[in-house]
């Protein structure tokens, strides 16, 4: 139950087997240990203690998860940065967790050194050869060529608790400020085990890695691939993008399980050829980390007819702690799937705003206990336990068989001319046109408004709100609505809601109306 332990094992059984595969570096397991081995020693070497953090800030790839590892085989915790982050970002998270060693490239330290980032950062490892900036006083930088001479000789961490911080894995802050989320090796493992066992992973799967890795859904790309000697294809930005390139991808390197948001699925379904081309190695597809539209879901799994389908859901302070294996779905049926029943040892609980066991049926607020909760924030370096249970923000409720539905969160309930409104179900409501391939709706100066992204050229706003008003009522049709071309999104994949409302905002009137396009609309 410790991520410094993984990879040795089969490096000795199957040293020639790949363990990596791209983007541009292959290695195999014996090629990863012993490389995670140099970073470790090289560490050590060089002041890095139990406990301190290291910051990853390198593109996805070998060298970046040779560096995560090594990280954890010195005692350290791993902190993955985001390549696609401003430098004022990575400022912030540098300053919150006290980084002062960093693995990085030389193109991405040159934006670090131009934006002032490296306090309070005094010691920087570059992970390739390039050229080297001249750093400020106090900052040394470690060339490549140092690192890959250091020695590869076993450098396993000196505790042996599954308890101890593994890594931080920071996400945006109510507030507006990065959080560091704080993630024991128990709790990393805890879910890693359960995927891997609920799909028989095996030393001849082909993992795909299509998740950044300071988005949670790698931890199974990574620690699950990993601890049973399986292969994991790493996917670079550029291909994730592009759902021809993609499905191009998965044909070549017969990848067998995918793991990613439903968004990068819906990529090659629209326009990447795969109801045309299918993807017959497909053997498993999870899919978290937002709602994926029940019509596309369908063509997806009528495409690939193979492979099982799950739904995983969890925040990233529990990260999977519900899953739902998917049945066929009707043709004739628009419901919602469940987000599962517990999983990974985890146990839940609903409760009302009083705190109080609702009862079936009933919309509460989920609660979660057990192996996958986080540790607690890391606040500055002043940690903010985890509460037990574990209250998500989530609302749901269970049905008579266990199954648990996903009714939105806490921040997405608004209140539009007195009315209670779950953004949620207004975006259900809209995907449900088959002219809509994705929808983002929020809250503005007493207006209901809807970004749309049409996959019907011809869409028009007045045929979408007919569509609302047939499922909607009338005081939660959005009083407007906006077509676009596309919809931002964040490094991970999922939109990008504030990035989408700020795109608009300028657009919206300043003195809301209810809207009188749709017949039979009152105004409350």
């Amino acid at each position: 139950m410790r991520i410094d332990r993984l990879v040795a094992p089969f490096a000795r059984t199957s040293p020639e087997h790949i363990a990596v595969d791209g983007p541009g570096e292959s290695l195999t397991y014996a090629q990863l240990d012993q490389l995670a081995n140099r970073f470790a020693n090289y560490f050590r070497a060089h002041g890095v203690a139990p406990g301190d953090r290291v910051g990853v800030h390198v593109p996805r790839g070998a060298r970046a998860i040779a560096a995560l590892l090594g990280a954890s085989r010195a005692g350290a915790v791993y902190v993955p940065l985001d390549p696609s982050s401003p430098p004022a970002r990575m400022k912030v998270i540098a300053a919150d967790c006290g980084l002062q060693h960093v693995v990085i490239t030389p193109t991405l330290l040159s934006n670090w050194l131009a934006a002032g980032v490296c306090a309070p950062v005094c010691h920087l490892y570059l992970a390739t050869d390039g050229n080297t900036p001249t750093p400020p006083a106090g900052v040394i930088i470690h060339p490549w060529a140092d690192i890959a001479a250091a020695s590869p000789a076993p450098a396993v961490a000196g505790s042996d608790s599954p308890d101890d911080l593994a890594y931080l894995l920071y996400t945006s802050g109510s507030t507006g400020t990065p959080k560091g989320v704080m993630i024991s090796h128990r709790n990393a493992l805890a879910f890693a085990e359960w995927a891997a066992q609920t799909i028989a992973l095996a030393p001849a799967d082909r993992v795909a890695s299509v998740a950044p890795f300071h988005f949670d859904l790698s931890v199974f790309d990574l620690w699950a691939t990993f601890s049973r000697g399986a292969t994991l294809i790493v996917v670079d930005e550029s291909t994730v993008l592009s759902g021809r390139r993609m499905l191009d991808r998965i044909h070549a390197q017969n990848i067998t399980v995918w793991y990613s948001v439903p968004s990068a699925l819906m990529l090659m379904l629209d326009g990447g050829g795969l109801e045309e081309r299918g993807a017959p190695s497909l053997r498993v597809v999870f899919f978290a980390g937002e709602v994926f539209p029940m019509r596309h879901l369908r063509r997806a799994m009528a495409v690939l007819p193979r492979a099982r389908f799950h739904n995983l859901f969890g925040p990233t302070e529990t990260n999977v702690c519900l899953a739902h294996a998917l049945p066929e779905i009707p043709a004739e049926t628009e419901a919602a799937i469940p987000i599962g029943q517990p999983s990974c040892g985890d146990s839940i609980a609903i409760v009302d705003e009083q705190g109080r066991p609702v009862t079936d049926g009933e919309i509460g607020e989920l609660l979660v206990d057990g192996p996958t909760v986080m540790l607690g924030y890391w606040n500055g370096g002043q940690p903010l336990p985890a509460r037990h249970p574990y209250p998500t923000g989530d609302f749901v409720a269970r049905r008579p068989n266990g199954d648990i539905m996903y009714h939105g969160r806490r921040d997405h309930m608004v209140k539009v001319r007195g009315f209670r409104i779950e953004l949620a179900e207004v975006e259900a409501a809209l995907t449900q046109h088959p002219g809509i391939r994705e929808a983002v709706a929020f809250a503005k100066e007493g207006h209901l408004v809807a970004a749309v992204l049409p996959s019907d050229p011809g869409l028009s706003v007045l045929a979408i709100k007919r569509h609302c008003s047939a499922r909607l009522p009338p005081y939660m049709i959005p009083s407007d609505v906006r077509l676009l071309a596309q919809l931002p999104r964040t490094s991970s994949g999922k939109v990008d809601r504030i990035a989408v409302q700020t795109s608009i905002a300028d657009c919206i009137p300043s003195s809301p109306k209810p809207s009188a396009e749709v017949p039979g609309e009152r105004n409350p």
